[in-house]
């Protein structure tokens, strides 16, 4: 039965091992640095509470995802289509491991637009990378990815604010999503209206 947990200074040391250490959103130079990421865990759940969500099926693993401000990461400042908007919060990375590592990070999405929908939060970014047709779900999805699959973004109702070369900043607002303990299955429907063709006014 798999189950969703949050991810904080105190479950940091949980995560798959190049979690633990990556710095790569918290600096705009550093890739890698325990310390580092520990005094920022401790400062932002301080300020912020959880920095994401691990999905886990049983004992094992499945997912992690990582979210809040998008002042929280300066690495954000320096990526092309960026800086994200000052109004969102910023989706920033996913680390994926065994079977349908898409299904996994639609869930983990999921999960965190609810749990920053519930934080007050007006809209949610995302950096997205235009990958060719030939490239296999697995070279989108498994392992530590910084920039999303645009068109995985764009089936959530992402859409794009600006672009720069194969590089989007996506976005999508929360407007629609309502607090309370139904909150995951509204931002399924959200997102899959979002998705859905408008057919009004089509030829019947």
């Amino acid at each position: 039965m798999s189950q969703i947990s949050s991810v904080t200074a105190a479950s940091r040391s949980e995560l798959p091992a190049p979690c633990i250490s990556c710095v790569f959103w918290q600096h705009d130079r550093m890739t890698s640095d325990e310390r580092h990421k520990a005094a920022w865990a401790e400062s932002f759940g301080r300020r912020h509470g959880a920095f994401g969500r691990v999905l886990r099926d049983g004992d094992g693993f499945r997912g992690m995802v990582q979210f809040g401000p998008a002042d929280a990461f300066p690495r954000a400042l320096a990526l092309p289509a960026g800086p994200p908007s000052r109004d969102a919060a910023l989706i920033t990375c996913t680390y994926l491991e065994g079977e349908d590592p898409e299904g996994s990070c639609e869930r983990l999405l999921l999960e965190a637009l609810a749990d920053l929908k519930a934080r007050e939060v007006v809209a949610v970014e995302a950096f997205a990378l235009t990958y060719d047709d030939e490239v296999p779900a697995a070279d989108r999805f498994l392992g530590h990815h910084t920039l999303f699959d645009r068109d995985f973004l764009e089936g959530l109702g992402f859409v794009a604010v600006r672009g720069r070369g194969d590089v989007a900043l996506m976005r999508i607002d929360l407007g629609g999503l309502v607090r309370g303990p139904g909150l995951v299955a509204q931002a399924v429907r959200l997102v899959r209206r979002a998705a859905e063709p408008d057919l009004r006014g089509a030829p019947a």
